[in-house]
């Protein structure tokens, strides 16, 4: 009995991707050239660029396989092919899109390491993301795991920013309790204000917002998030990119990135407001504004890939004990 299977064929341009079914390779091969309207032989290929010629090795390859047909006057390198021809659509709305664009052909020109693979791949798998869905009757797989409460993808990730900025506000208010009784009105009273200007914000909802204006969000107005380097550097080598937007497991990898305090909130900032709590003078108030742009604002945090987060000290970024005191309005 012929076993019939089902298959994804397409062109090197992936404009076209038509689904059939085929008896053996001879079957799919006759049927994609008509279907993709190819005149004369073809090379079939995988999405890897490997070359597929016989019955033997197409037997082993699972149903659904994409199959590329490539005419005899154009080139097919798997992926390094479809980076090529999908940079263009896939930053054609994010900021920064030229530099993004000419960093990714410098690394396809200039290197052969594992680092330009991974770029490619993580780029063409996610071709297939639902990023312009914003609905949950439009992605609902998008919303698995989340509460009922959200209706919209914003909705969801306006809430992930907010519960990152509030976890910041508990790690303080615990700090400070382990604080000498002398700093606990200076540092209650401190909490306090940043409750105040935290509501004011909404908490930062607009960080991982892609409505948001663009002084706000971090990231484009698609939903892309770009890694902002270690703590010590002004860019990332590694070009990470993210669009929590896009699918589910975006979504729940986007969790492992990190906001990161270029001034470490444990190790610098908290002491920081306790040492000068205790040591405040009697004309003076704590700066509350200049510990809360420390905690809470893009002045002092960063976005970062995991790979990029350092989790060891900061060395050469701390406190400047110039701005710890403001003249008390009394």
């Amino acid at each position: 009995m012929v076993t019939r299977k089902a298959y994804k064929i397409q062109d090197i341009y992936g404009k076209k991707r038509i689904g059939v079914v085929a008896n053996n390779f001879n079957d799919l091969k006759e049927k994609g050239k008509k279907k993709l309207a190819v005149a004369g032989d073809c090379r079939v290929c995988l999405e890897d660029g490997t070359i597929v010629d016989d019955e033997d090795y197409f037997i082993t390859l699972r149903p659904q396989t994409v199959f590329v047909f490539v005419q005899p006057n154009e080139t097919w390198k798997g992926y390094v092919t479809v980076l090529k021809n999908a940079t263009e659509k896939i930053f054609r709305a994010m900021s920064q899109r030229d530099e993004i664009i000419e960093q990714i052909h410098d690394i396809m020109h200039g290197s052969a390491s594992n680092e330009m693979y991974t770029v490619m791949l993580e780029l063409a798998n996610r071709l297939d993301d639902n990023i312009e869905a914003e609905e949950r009757s439009e992605d609902e797989a998008w919303f698995n795991g989340l509460s009922q409460s959200f209706n919209t993808k914003e909705d969801a990730m306006r809430n992930a920013a907010k519960s990152r900025v509030r976890k910041y506000f508990s790690n303080a208010k615990e700090s400070f309790e382990k604080a000498s009784k002398k700093a606990q009105p200076v540092l209650s009273c401190t909490l306090k204000h940043f409750q105040e200007e935290l509501k004011k914000h909404q908490h930062f909802g607009d960080y991982f917002a892609r409505s948001a204006g663009d002084e706000l969000r971090l990231c484009c107005e698609k939903g892309w998030f770009s890694c902002e380097g270690p703590y010590n550097e002004k860019t990332c080598s590694h070009l990470h990119t993210i669009n929590p937007y896009g699918s589910k497991e975006s979504r729940v990898l986007f969790s492992t990135w990190n906001l990161d305090h270029v001034i470490e909130k444990s190790r610098q900032i908290f002491p920081a407001m306790i040492q000068a709590a205790e040591k405040c003078p009697k004309e003076s108030v704590l700066n509350w504004k200049y510990f809360f742009n420390l905690l809470f604002t893009r002045k002092n945090l960063k976005l970062v890939h995991i790979g990029c987060h350092v989790k060891g000290e900061h060395e050469g970024f701390e406190c400047q004990s110039k701005y710890f005191y403001m003249k008390s309005r009394r």
